[in-house]
């Protein structure tokens, strides 16, 4: 029985470009919301973002909206590639952390967050740094990690 996948690294694949635009929109969102983004991380099939932030408003929502740029910058290279949508059972993980953030910023801030807004303010940040991500995808394919 074979993989599936081949872990070869290859920048020209559409799924190993969408896997990097997602992580990068990620990276750029939690950059431009102050937090401290570590190593960005594809494997060829999976990729991660380290990021540190601290539970005080501020940074909550910034991680909030982070969440949702991985999905938001997956959608735009979708549609400019002609390969369809983004689907949400990509960014499950992601979501749910979305969701922890914005019940956290509720119960102990009083503070809201409305999807539409999230998603709004994470179109907004991957659309202001998508040249870098585009240019930065298919190197962080071919070295498998980087830090911006």
């Amino acid at each position: 029985m074979g993989w599936l996948f081949s872990t070869t690294r290859n920048p020209e694949d559409p799924h190993q470009l969408r896997i990097a635009v997602h992580e990068l929109g990620h990276a750029v969102a939690w950059q431009a919301g102050g937090l401290t983004v570590g190593r960005i991380k594809h494997t060829g099939d999976e990729g991660a973002c380290r990021v540190t932030y601290y539970p005080e408003p501020d940074q909550l929502h910034a991680f909030a909206i982070g969440c949702w740029a991985g999905f938001e910058a997956e959608d735009r290279w979708m549609r400019a590639a002609k390969r369809g949508r983004a689907k949400r059972t990509n960014s499950a993980h992601d979501l749910d952390l979305y969701r922890t953030a914005v019940r956290e910023l509720r119960r102990e801030y009083g503070t809201r967050l409305s999807e539409s807004k999230a998603r709004s303010q994470a179109r907004t940040l991957v659309a202001r740094r998508w040249a870098l991500i585009e240019r930065t995808a298919p190197v962080l394919i071919r070295q498998g990690r980087i830090h911006l």
